[in-house]
C-alpha cells in the first residue's frame, strides 16, 4: 500500500507537491492564526488537530520532494561520472 502511494506521489511533478506543500502550509497557519485571535475552545481544538494535520502533510510532502531531488541529483553526478569514466577509455 505505501509503495502504491509512494508510485503516486511520484507521478506528480515536483513544482506541483511544492505549490501543494505551500498552500497545506497556509491554511494550517491561519487555523493557528484563528486560534491566536479567538482563544476560544472550538477554535484552539481545531488549531491543535486540523491545523496541525495540514502542516504536518505539508512537511511530508516537503521532505518528499527533498529526497526525490536528492536521488535525481545522485544519479545524474552518476551518469555524468560514467560519461567522463567512458570518454577517458577512448
Amino acid at each position: 500500500m505505501i509503495k502504491k502511494l509512494f508510485a503516486r506521489i511520484k507521478r506528480i511533478h515536483t513544482i506541483t507537491m511544492l505549490r501543494i506543500s505551500a498552500v497545506l502550509t497556509i491554511v494550517g497557519l491561519a487555523f493557528m492564526v484563528w486560534s491566536l485571535i479567538q482563544p476560544t475552545p472550538m477554535p484552539v481544538m481545531l488549531a491543535m488537530s486540523v491545523g496541525q494535520a495540514f502542516g504536518t502533510f505539508a512537511f511530508m510532502l516537503y521532505l518528499v520532494v527533498i529526497v526525490i531531488d536528492l536521488k535525481r541529483g545522485r544519479r545524474l553526478k552518476r551518469e555524468s561520472m560514467q560519461n567522463i569514466s567512458f570518454e577517458e577509455k577512448r
